[in-house]
């Protein structure tokens, strides 16, 4: 069966709190347990690019716990992380990946981000 890509576009302000939340269920809508699986987020300037290059980067592993067990879990990038991102336009994609020999791995969405200049940079920590 082929998959469809899942291309999405959007925007954050650089400096603000992304969260992308993510629930994995097989094809009969059963969750799946995600312990010990992978979460990429990786943003390019260019699909050409070396990851090593890449302008962003984040990998998760779901810990053990009910979340993780009901395929439930996040990836989080923190206002310390995008604060370091120069606004502009980037390319990205966000990997589902199952550790094995070798790993599935699964991109679970693709497309363009545009990071916004940000007006306000207090950290009101």
């Amino acid at each position: 069966m082929a998959r469809h890509p899942n291309i999405e576009h959007f925007f954050f302000y650089r400096g603000d709190t992304q969260v992308f939340p993510l629930q994995i269920t097989s094809v009969g809508n059963a969750p799946v347990d995600i312990t010990g699986h992978e979460w990429w987020f990786t943003m390019k300037r260019s699909a050409d690019e070396q990851d090593r290059d890449a302008v962003f980067q984040k990998r998760i592993v779901f810990p053990p716990g009910d979340q993780s067990t009901v395929g439930e879990g996040a990836l989080v990038l923190h206002s310390s992380e995008t604060r370091a991102i120069e606004p502009g336009i980037y390319l990205y994609d966000m990997q589902h990946v199952i550790p094995g020999f070798p790993p599935i791995v699964a991109t679970l969405m693709s497309g363009q981000i545009n990071v916004l200049a940000d007006i306000t940079r207090s950290d009101r920590a």
